[in-house]
């Protein structure tokens, strides 16, 4: 059998039945109504714009943006739909997944969040955060405050989903240690017993300003505050002094630059209480 040659970009028009959908998309949500909106404009004007596909195997094609379009051809039950080829690697097919879902309004900040984590994960080429930065056209604290969103407890990622908490609620909360964040959480919400009539209590989202005081008092231990020797190496002995601890906010204002000028701790994941911070004032220097 002759193989078929393809060219670094070619256009067709192929089957559905040769396309695959990419397994490093970053994009995971399609909501239902949307998809049954555009598989409607299918149906009378087709798909308007080529779907960007990489070749799989000899006839087949690997989706690489255009995913969506692809799922509501499907569900318009179209026999064809047009394709742009290009030859891509591992690598560019990602990056150019990554670009194109950033540029919609209605991406997902975990989607974006997956997407940068997998470009800093491959070995071939390999990306710091300011190169991930300067190809998606986004600021380096950005790339970094969505990549922390990776370190989110599943009970916040499923909140946050279900858009019960906001990208801001989600930040700060990754910025926790994971034993400490379904308690804040919790402290995202206020119940409202006054509200409903079936004796059921509705639950209030307070604005990110609330968590983060309550973050502030229940959580952070502001070393300027601190009655103990900040670089004494055997304060925590699995931690070391604070000076070089990368848990100190100071240390990385890459990422806690909401923090201002102020330096603070989470004591490497110990609760920094007030009963804590009353015990480390009592104890002897």
């Amino acid at each position: 059998m002759e193989t078929t040659v393809i060219n670094a970009t070619e256009y067709r028009n192929v089957s559905l039945s040769l396309l695959s959908e990419s397994k490093t998309n970053p994009r995971r949500i399609f909501e239902d109504a949307a998809l049954k909106e555009l598989s409607e404009s299918i149906r009378t004007q087709g798909v308007l714009s080529p779907l960007l596909v990489r070749p799989l195997t000899e006839n087949g094609f690997e989706i690489v943006a255009g995913e969506r379009r692809y799922r509501a051809a499907r569900m318009a039950e179209a026999e064809t739909v047009p394709i742009r080829i290009v030859n891509m690697n591992d690598a560019q097919a990602l990056e150019a997944q990554l670009v194109e879902n950033l540029i919609r309004a209605d991406v997902h900040p975990m989607e974006e969040a997956q997407g940068f984590k997998a470009l800093l994960d491959l070995d071939d080429p390999t990306y710091s955060i300011e190169q991930i930065a300067a190809k998606t056209g986004k600021q380096p604290a950005f790339v970094a405050a969505r990549l922390k969103l990776i370190d989110l407890v599943p009970a916040a990622v499923e909140a946050f989903y279900r858009d019960e908490i906001g990208v801001g609620h989600a930040l700060l909360l990754a910025k926790l240690p994971a034993d400490q964040q379904e308690q804040a959480l919790s402290a995202c919400f206020r119940e409202d017993w006054g509200a409903s009539n079936d004796r059921k209590a509705k639950r209030i989202l307070l604005p990110v300003r609330s968590l983060q005081f309550w973050i502030e008092q229940n959580v952070l231990l502001f070393l300027k505050d601190a009655p103990f020797d900040k670089r004494d190496e055997h304060l925590v002995a699995i931690a070391g002094s604070c000076v070089d601890c990368p848990k100190r906010t100071g240390h990385n204002k890459l990422l806690f630059s909401d923090l201002g000028k102020q330096d603070a701790c989470k004591l490497c994941g110990i609760r920094a209480t007030a009963s804590v911070f009353r015990w480390l004032a009592a104890a002897p220097l």
